[in-house]
């Protein structure tokens, strides 16, 4: 049988060597093992990985796996992290620098979940057929993730580094999409503003601080195929963004509408013994998208996490509606993991969640239909 490589970085202890080593056979894979990013990078010049695994508690893995998926063959080439604690933190730092999972390092089955989901062909780098996206931002490694989030999605990426850059690029060339940062405007509205006025239609998406979100959206509520979003979120949140974007937001016709909120999520198969980990993509009242490169196999899951804005944790009953990985050699244009429908909890948690919902709705300036107020 040919074993297919993963690639794993960081200052690993014997024993973890030969847990690592023993979740590969078990998949089907090898592991190689190098303990220094600089030995990693010389390594994956001269051979192919099907997947890089990085020490979460060694940060110049992240920098590391950054810059290997910056390069074109490199760019559809899964990363996990691989880590002692799993919160909101560790989730945030690993999607800060592009990683697609974040994994329980005392839990071997969540490794080998993980290593078994993985689509054994590295995949070619994707073809544009969206057109071309131009992501603006002054800090290099932002633009290098939510280009590659972009570039995998199916868009042809080109970047900016300042206000005239991005104005200049936009006047000369067809641009689909701009994901661009408040703090490179004296005024984001005016300059979305100015661009329609010049006949520009593309997409517009400004990144910018969570705190200034709902004034922000309130701002623009009067510009269409354009919105500010969370600058501190996941890079593959201007997906979702860039999708309701093309589809209309104000076309919604679901109970209650999809909300980006991200936050550690617990799940187990119903009745199973243990939870794995997941991180929340978007939130309805009644379903959770969770992301994840091991969804579970059972259909009626447990799941527990907080609400937005809530201070305690609810645990719910959920049907899982769907699951994508990584193996359908499809455009990404969402993260791999799975959905679920809200079916059953206990009452409180129940209304606990629906309320949090809400309130997190109105903080956003989210529209409700009336069906979903009621």
């Amino acid at each position: 049988m040919d074993l297919h490589r993963v690639l794993a970085v960081g200052a690993f202890d014997a024993r973890e060597r030969s847990e690592l080593a023993e979740a590969a056979a078990q998949s089907a894979l090898e592991m190689h093992i190098e303990a220094e990013p600089s030995q990693a990078a010389a390594w994956l010049d001269k051979n192919d990985a099907i997947a890089i695994l990085t020490d979460g508690d060694m940060p110049d893995c992240g920098t590391f796996a950054l810059e290997r998926r910056a390069e074109s063959k490199n760019a559809a080439l899964p990363v996990l992290t691989w880590t002692r604690t799993v919160t909101d933190l560790s989730f945030a730092e690993a999607f800060s620098w592009g990683a697609d999972d974040v994994v329980n390092r005392s839990d071997p089955y969540a490794l080998l979940a993980r290593l078994r989901q993985l689509p054994k062909d590295v995949k070619p780098p994707a073809t544009a057929h969206r057109g071309v996206a131009l992501v603006a931002d002054g800090d290099r490694n932002r633009r290098i993730v939510v280009g590659r989030v972009l570039r995998n999605a199916g868009y042809s990426v080109t970047f900016a580094i300042n206000e005239d850059d991005l104005e200049r690029f936009v006047a000369t060339e067809k641009v689909e999409l701009v994901v661009t940062n408040s703090a490179l405007h004296a005024a984001p509205l005016a300059t979305v503003e100015r661009l329609r006025r010049s006949g520009n239609q593309a997409l517009f998406i400004v990144n910018c601080p969570p705190r200034d979100l709902k004034l922000a959206r309130q701002a623009f509520a009067k510009i269409e195929r354009a919105t500010p979003t969370d600058g501190f979120a996941p890079a593959e949140n201007v997906l979702f963004v860039s999708n309701e974007l093309g589809r209309g937001f104000g076309n919604d016709k679901r109970t209650s509408p999809r909300i980006l909120f991200g936050t550690t999520t617990a799940f187990r198969g119903a009745g199973r013994d243990s939870d794995d980990w997941g991180y929340s993509y978007n939130i309805s009242q009644s379903g959770i998208y969770v992301r994840t490169l091991a969804p579970p196999d059972d259909d009626l899951v447990w799941l527990e996490l907080c609400p937005p804005r809530g201070e305690r944790r609810v645990r719910l009953v959920g049907k899982v509606a769907w699951r994508r990985g990584l193996s359908k050699g499809e455009f990404a244009t969402v993260p791999p993991g799975f959905g679920v429908q809200i079916i059953d909890g206990a009452k409180m948690d129940l209304e606990i969640w629906a309320d949090r919902y809400h309130a997190f709705a109105e903080v956003l300036g989210v529209s409700m239909n009336p069906a979903a107020q009621t």
